[in-house]
């Protein structure tokens, strides 16, 4: 299994997108699917009043997450989540995830196995934590790429947040 954790910094935010992009396109032609927008655009005051209030849905939650799909597209999908707290281990056999740090700093762990792992559905693993991973720093600005296939889990000091724009890549 190959862990793939892949940071950057904001500048090359272009290059991940472009990279989206032609992930997007080659999934295209496997499955056809809904014609997409030839643009489409989220702006920076709109990411953060949406921010504002998943940040509220969090404190009030017990899992300390919220999270919503912001659009779907043919092959890949997109996502807005800030957490106050740390997540469950999770593994997608069929999908790698890039996170674009917004704000806030937390910690990926990648690799390793899963505790407690249980199928949440087909090609998706949940457990408690990941053991044995490899712990990489995350901070706002940031980009990482999580390879399909590994055990990966977000950490978040007690206290803080951590807000990230997510490109799920079906692959």
């Amino acid at each position: 299994m190959s862990i793939s954790a892949l940071r950057l910094r904001a500048p090359l935010l272009f290059s991940a997108l472009l990279c989206a992009g032609l992930a997007h396109a080659a999934t295209q032609a496997a499955a056809p699917a809904e014609q997409a927008a030839p643009f489409d655009e989220l702006t920076a005051e709109q990411w953060k009043a949406q921010a504002a209030d998943l940040l509220n849905q969090a404190k009030a939650s017990p899992s300390g997450m919220a999270s919503v799909t912001l659009k779907k597209y043919p092959g890949h999908f997109t996502m807005l989540t800030v957490r106050t707290r740390s997540g469950g281990a999770e593994q997608h056999d069929h999908a790698a995830d890039i996170f674009i740090v917004l704000d806030g700093e937390a910690t990926e762990v990648t690799g390793g196995s899963i505790e407690n792992a249980s199928t949440a559905k087909p090609g998706e693993t949940r457990g408690t934590r990941v053991v044995g991973g490899t712990e990489h720093r995350m901070q706002t600005g940031d980009i990482v790429h999580i390879a399909p296939g590994t055990p990966h889990q977000t950490l978040v000091a007690p206290g803080k947040t951590f807000t990230y724009y997510v490109i799920k890549v079906d692959q």
